[in-house]
């Protein structure tokens, strides 16, 4: 074998090593940051989200949460009083994320983008990720829309994600607002 056959097929092999290592890394549990395209296949709610590719996963946007719309909201992660009129609100606001969420990314190819200071699943075994549609981040968009808290954990856009949480908080947007007892 004459050397550049032997620098071709290295090449080669350590190409294919690479796209096999990236497509597999987005469902282990390795810490290394991954991104895919993927397709939409169901919005669950303002910050989960059904995907397709290479076959069907659940996404949990990484780095913040949206109030419940089927199930129990508890207004203190929410730093709210316990109220029926802060549950209310809450039920309200986990909507117009859901819906957001829906106009934004429904049957749509998305970026998905994993982080190398996050775990890669979460609890319910759920994809942790950033999505991100047209150039936009979702949990960014839903920060400023006041639809979201800063979720408490480990990421990359965490002091990023808490500006734009506090800027919401301080122009009364959203969860923020007056009715939800703020």
């Amino acid at each position: 074998m004459n050397q550049q056959t032997i620098i071709t097929t290295l090449l080669i092999t350590a190409f294919t090593i690479s796209a096999v290592t990236t497509a597999t890394d987005i469902n282990s549990g390795k810490t290394k940051q991954a991104n895919i395209t993927a397709k939409t296949v169901e919005v669950i709610d303002g910050d989960t989200v059904d995907i397709q590719n290479n076959g069907k996963d659940t996404v949990r946007v990484l780095g913040i949460d949206t109030p419940e719309i089927s199930g129990q909201n508890i207004p203190k992660e929410y730093f709210l009083e316990n109220t029926s009129k802060s549950r209310k609100c809450l039920r309200e606001m986990g909507e117009k994320a859901s819906e957001f969420a829906q106009e934004k990314l429904a049957d749509r190819e998305i970026q998905v983008a994993t982080d190398s200071e996050a775990d890669r699943r979460g609890a319910y075994g759920r994809l942790l990720a950033y999505l991100e549609y047209n150039g936009s981040d979702l949990g960014q968009e839903l920060l400023k829309k006041g639809y979201a808290r800063v979720y408490n954990s480990s990421f990359e856009r965490k002091e990023k994600y808490r500006e734009l949480g506090t800027e919401s908080r301080r122009e009364g947007k959203g969860i923020w607002n007056e009715s939800c007892g703020v």
